[in-house]
């Protein structure tokens, strides 16, 4: 008989899916289990885990006889407690600090408070040093208190998923803790911001005159109110007095004036010796800022709620800009003392350009200021005059409106005869509408005489003076007061009697 050979049983196809499938699990389990043991401890972020807060000391602001302060990159500073209660800056050009100053840097040391002990095991989180930015602190605060405790924290990085707290161990403690950032804010504090910088008082209400000089000294731009501050309509009267006279536009006159309003001086650098002087760029400044301010009163409201008056002198405001200590950041020279001062507010002055503040209106003179207009045009020359009137009540008492200002009937002369006030008054009306199509080519010489010329004589007795001469085919230079800046079209400046 023939055998018949039995054929060999292979393993199922799906069991060896199996094995495989097993084999990367327990890979999977191995790696994750690896990575676990190397990977930084965190904090329980559950929400069944409990707060974990921990009062690392707790003394009274008085006890914190010292403190210093190592921020990264930046020199040490100590503070000492002396015998009035103030915090005393050590060492050269020290000076003792405000109370204020010295209540908020009691209050942030007397009571150190962790968010979260994440580890206190050092083998855990040895080798993340750098992770946490504890290799290279970005702080370090050293706090000696009146029972002769010394604490040091060593302040890292903040947490790379909150920016709630930062990594922070204590010298001689082995634990590595979660440190609040508020807390962390309140102790990096840097040198320059512990001497308190009294402001300048300026007001924008009373600057009558902006100077620029440049570093010679020279005017190089220059801006002043003809006029009282008390002007209802001092605006309209600032005119940029050099390096020519021409009118200035009231909006940019408004924002020219907020923004010497906000100058701000930053943290006090050093007094203003004449080694500080040249190591801070004041051999060669860059920018000299004066604010004339007329004697006046200004109104401030008080804590509750009243209105309290004071009267200011007059007075000037000066402000020098020396070097850079940064892109961002200025020297600045104000009385006896050198200050920082952000770019952003100093750098307004520093970059403007003085024809943006021209006025883009010829017609200068509201017509409720207007006393005369007179119109020169070749041979011929025509005035008008406007005549007021005071109001007399049936008692024969003057007409006062609501605001209290008397009622005139208004009226009008052309030459001398009476004319249609009405007419006037809407043909005046659109020529103060008018602007100017573009500025003149810088340098620009007029080679020809003023076809037409306008002489607005307000009530006080200010005259501005508008004159026409032709530019080019199409349009004519525009000569305010003297100085021509800007070019119109033909006929564009024009008082039209005859238009609806």
């Amino acid at each position: 008989m023939q055998t018949v050979q039995k054929r060999t049983r292979r393993a199922p196809r799906h069991g060896r899916l199996l094995l495989l499938l097993a084999a990367a699990i327990l890979l999977a389990a191995l790696l994750l289990a690896s990575r676990r043991l190397n990977q930084p401890p965190q904090e329980d972020t559950s929400a069944a885990a409990p707060a974990a807060s921990l009062t690392l000391c707790e003394y009274a602001p008085e006890d914190v006889v010292t403190m210093t302060i190592t921020r990264r990159n930046e020199q040490p500073w100590t503070v000492q407690q002396n015998a009035d209660g103030l915090f005393v800056l050590m060492g050269e050009n020290g000076f003792t600090l405000s109370e204020a100053t010295t209540a908020e840097l009691m209050d942030a040391a007397s009571i150190l408070i962790c968010e979260q002990v994440l580890s206190d095991d050092p083998a855990e989180y040895a080798h993340h040093l750098s992770d946490y930015g504890l290799d290279d602190p970005r702080l370090i605060a050293e706090i000696v208190y009146a029972d002769g405790q010394r604490i040091t924290l060593r302040i890292g990085n903040v947490a790379a998923h909150t920016s709630a707290w930062y990594y922070m161990m204590i010298d001689g403690d082995d634990r590595l803790f979660a440190f609040s950032r508020g807390m962390t804010e309140a102790l990096s504090i840097s040198r320059d911001s512990l001497r308190d910088v009294t402001q300048p008082t300026i007001h924008k209400a009373r600057i009558d005159r902006i100077t620029l000089k440049s570093s010679d000294g020279a005017i190089h731009a220059q801006w002043t109110l003809e006029g009282a501050i008390t002007n209802s309509d001092a605006l309209d009267r600032w005119h940029i007095t050099h390096p020519y006279a021409y009118p200035a536009d009231a909006t940019a006159i408004s924002n020219l004036l907020s923004n010497a309003a906000n100058l701000r001086l930053g943290a006090y650098v050093g007094p203003a010796t004449t080694e500080n002087l040249t190591a801070c760029g004041f051999d060669t400044p860059r920018l000299t800022i004066e604010l004339h301010m007329a004697a006046g009163t200004i109104g401030n409201t008080n804590l509750d709620g009243a209105l309290v008056t004071q009267e200011y002198p007059e007075s000037t405001c000066t402000f020098i800009i020396g070097g850079e200590q940064s892109d961002m950041i200025d020297y600045v020279l104000h009385e006896d003392s050198i200050y920082l001062s952000s770019h952003f507010t100093m750098g307004v002055f520093m970059d403007i350009d003085l024809r943006a503040t021209m006025s883009r209106y010829p017609l200068l003179t509201a017509l409720g200021n207007l006393d005369s207009l007179t119109i020169t045009s070749g041979d011929m020359t025509d005035t008008y005059q406007i005549i007021r009137t005071e109001q007399v009540a049936e008692n024969n008492d003057l007409v006062y409106n609501a605001d209290g200002s008397i009622v005139y009937d208004t009226s009008c002369t052309k030459n001398g005869n009476p004319f249609d006030y009405a007419a006037f008054e809407a043909a005046y009306s659109q020529l103060m509408m008018v602007s100017v199509s573009g500025l003149l080519p810088e340098n620009h010489a007029l080679t020809a005489d003023p076809h037409t010329i306008y002489t607005f004589t307000d009530v006080s007795g200010a005259v501005h003076t508008v004159a026409l001469s032709a530019f080019d085919a199409m349009h004519d230079a525009v000569t305010v007061d003297g100085h021509s800046a800007f070019y119109l079209i033909k006929d564009g400046f024009r008082l039209d009697l005859n238009s609806p």
